[in-house]
């Protein structure tokens, strides 16, 4: 329904187009504050609420169209086909995701919300965002405090992330004081009681706006002062973390989120989980495989598909990072997550055979493994969405490289190898040539790689934590560890040797996880205690005829991976062990079209049913979506909706009836009838003011209906 006045103004087009730019500030730092994708359709969605916002549709009508526009949202984000064909389908699967995310709402468990469920959160704040803007536009005719908390919100965000709220703040600026120029016209019409027509401050609005134009465009090119106080940023970071010096700005940990390496750190000795085991190794976490000139990235984003998941019932995950033909000792471990620690994918050591008893934070029954077979990355999902892991037992091999098969092994690489693990940025040339310089005695690739991993103990390299540079604008982080600070800690030097690695035509990857922790008790087995200051990063370098074989760059640190010089050595512990072949290696049989993946007959693919599996049974029965309870909720809040947004109307009409009925003999009936209508029209927005004669009141009543003329 649309009001009396035009609204289709150029004015009022200016006004919400000028709004909808300044709540799109909010939007664009999502990227890269948070794991947010797909932003173009947030936009689109919150330009679609101001489109309904303008037109004023009736809230009955609102209301559904807005819901079928978040299904659609929601639909092309997170599924394929046309929504036109799917879209019961997608209803009665948002049923069963809401009535499970409750739960955990109830439950106060955030963490397992689906990611489905949080952007859905996130549709339903942007509506709502879309009707206050159009309630301050139109009825309070305010909109100054939404500006300033939205430049609070931008400042903040560039000073603390890496978002450059730059241009932010020019838009803000410009379509602020726009919006604020138009609002205050809009004020003095309603003030003076005229008409646009009527109100002889067009010449008035185009000098504002003229003169914000110009002071925003004479702003922007004028040459800027350095600042004339130093950054206050490091010495707040820094009384954060308890640490001076320069780089202190964060605490040392497992993070997700590697493209921008540098900086210092605070230690944490807080235990995320404790392992027990024969013996201490490396927990590994997973690897990436792009270097971008500033950290790393995963090759998920390159190639069609990295990973699969695994068939409901089979536990034998089989992360195959060595050849059949490496000795191996087959382990058995147990990781327990402390103090509520939470992580979906698993830490292990060696190559991964088979998980044994897992336990959830949420009792979980259809379960099931994503496995990344170029990271090695192994989670557990539930309808596809990751589940976090509290305590799990798994089978491990645990290799024993040969030195001599290392020296011996050819240089032939897999094409697909090639391809994936020798990519470089643009480097200064001075990178491949300090590679060559260190490896040019050497002509196999074992002695190659070893030179490189201890150069920077020979070359007085230090391990750094604190004050530690981050590469300005253009330069390399490699070039500037190597030949400029020479100090660092493990992401400088692991980056490092991949990079010089690379430049000789030998592949490698960057590997991040745990180092072996705290040994804190030995009976039958080792107890382990593994804290945020374990958090480590590693090489790992391919071997034609081996596999992937780790080495350690980094300066005072000793690594748990066994190396024996000749064969020999390896028969003499396999005689002493009957029992290591218990669990063999399978052999690898590699997809024709992507060689990182196994043969699809294997494993399950995505899109694999689970009618069968562990979902099927009846614990999965109490998610099903109640379409009873749901369907009767929505149908009472689109009813109270319709009746709030007209309830002007229905009680107008109400009384309108209950007078007619009423009895003529009333003495007080129409003085009763003249309250009540000056009630009405007040509760429709037509107030008698307070110096305003009766038949003043009631001319200026007739003048706004002119199609209902009062009787006299």
């Amino acid at each position: 329904m649309l009001k009396n006045h035009n609204i289709f103004s150029f004015q009022m087009v200016l006004l919400y187009g000028l709004a909808f730019i300044v709540l799109w500030e909010w939007l664009r730092p999502l990227p890269v504050i948070t794991d947010t994708g797909n932003l173009s359709v947030f936009v689109w969605f919150t330009l679609f609420c101001f489109i309904l916002m303008y037109i004023r549709l009736v809230g009955f009508v609102a209301f559904p169209v807005i819901f079928i526009a978040i299904m659609y949202s929601l639909h092309s984000v997170f599924f394929e086909g046309s929504f036109l064909r799917e879209g019961i389908a997608t209803l009665v699967w948002f049923g069963e995701d809401f009535a499970r995310n409750v739960r955990f709402l109830i439950g106060n468990d955030m963490n397992s919300l689906s990611f489905e469920f949080r952007s859905f959160l996130l549709f339903i704040v942007l509506a709502i965002m879309s009707y206050l803007i159009h309630f301050w536009l139109c009825h309070l005719k305010k909109i100054f405090l939404f500006l300033v908390i939205t430049v609070v919100y931008v400042t903040v965000i560039d000073t603390f992330t890496l978002y450059d709220a730059s241009n932010a703040i020019v838009r803000l600026v410009i379509a602020g004081f726009l919006l604020m120029t138009i609002l205050y016209k809009l004020r003095l019409e309603e003030k003076e009681q005229v008409t646009s027509d009527e109100f002889k401050g067009k010449a008035w609005t185009n000098s504002l706006t003229f003169i914000i134009v110009i002071v925003a465009v004479i702003a922007f090119f004028s040459p800027k002062y350095e600042p004339y106080w130093p950054d206050p940023l490091p010495m707040v970071k820094g009384a954060m973390t308890g640490e001076g010096g320069e780089g202190t700005y964060r605490t040392i940990g497992y993070g997700q989120n590697d493209e921008r390496l540098g900086g210092g750190f605070a230690n944490d000795d807080t235990v995320i989980f404790t392992a027990t085991a024969t013996q201490g190794h490396y927990w590994r976490g997973e690897s990436k495989e792009i270097y971008t000139g500033k950290g790393w990235e995963s090759v998920e984003h390159e190639l069609n598909k990295t990973f699969r998941y695994s068939d409901f019932y089979d536990k034998k995950v089989a992360v195959q990072m060595f050849e059949r033909s490496v000795p191996k000792d087959t382990r058995e471990s147990t990781i327990s997550m402390v103090d509520d620690h939470r992580f979906w994918h698993l830490f292990y050591p060696g190559e991964l055979v088979e998980v044994g008893d897992l336990e959830f934070y949420n009792e979980q029954s259809d379960y099931r493994y994503l496995i990344d077979y170029v990271s090695g990355k192994v989670g557990t999902t539930s309808d596809e969405k990751p589940v976090f892991l509290k305590e799990y037992t798994f089978t491990y091999h645990a290799p024993k490289f040969v030195i001599e098969d290392l020296r011996t092994t050819t240089s032939v690489d897999p094409d697909h190898i090639r391809d994936v693990y020798l990519q470089l940025p643009e480097l200064p040339e001075r990178v491949g040539q300090l590679a060559s310089q260190i490896t040019e005695a050497h002509e196999n690739r074992y002695d190659k790689v070893k030179a490189i991993e201890g150069y920077f103990s020979r070359s007085g390299f230090q391990y750094e934590t604190t004050d530690v540079a981050i590469p300005a604008e253009g330069q390399d982080y490699v070039d500037q560890f190597l030949f400029e600070t020479q100090k660092g800690y493990c992401d400088n030097f692991s980056t490092s040797m991949i990079v010089m690695l690379r430049t000789l035509d030998i592949p490698a990857r960057w590997v991040k996880g745990f180092t072996q922790g705290e040994l804190v008790s030995r009976l039958d087995v080792n107890t382990y205690e593994i804290s945020n200051a374990n958090a480590h990063s590693w090489v790992e370098v391919y071997f034609p005829e081996v596999g992937w074989v780790p080495f350690e760059p980094t300066k005072g640190f000793n690594h748990t991976f066994e190396f024996v010089e000749d064969q020999q050595e390896v028969d003499t512990v396999i005689d002493d062990d009957n029992d290591s072949d218990e669990l063999s290696t399978p052999e690898r049989m590699q997809d024709p079209e992507n060689p990182f993946l196994p043969l699809e007959d294997m494993i399950d693919s995505p899109a694999g049913g689970s009618s069968e599996g562990v979902g099927g049974g009846n614990d999965s029965k109490s998610l099903q979506f109640p379409f009873k309870l749901i369907w009767i909720v929505i149908a009472v809040m689109l009813v109270g909706f319709a009746i709030y947004r007209n309830h002007q109307k229905l009680l107008t009409v109400f009384f309108l009836y209950l007078f007619k009925l009423k009895s003529s003999d009333d003495e007080n009936l129409y003085i009763k009838a003249y309250e009540r209508l000056l009630w009405l029209l007040e509760l429709n927005g037509f107030k008698r003011y307070d110096d305003e004669t009766l038949r003043e009141y009631a001319n200026r009543i007739d003048g706004l209906f002119p199609q209902v003329k009062c009787r006299s």
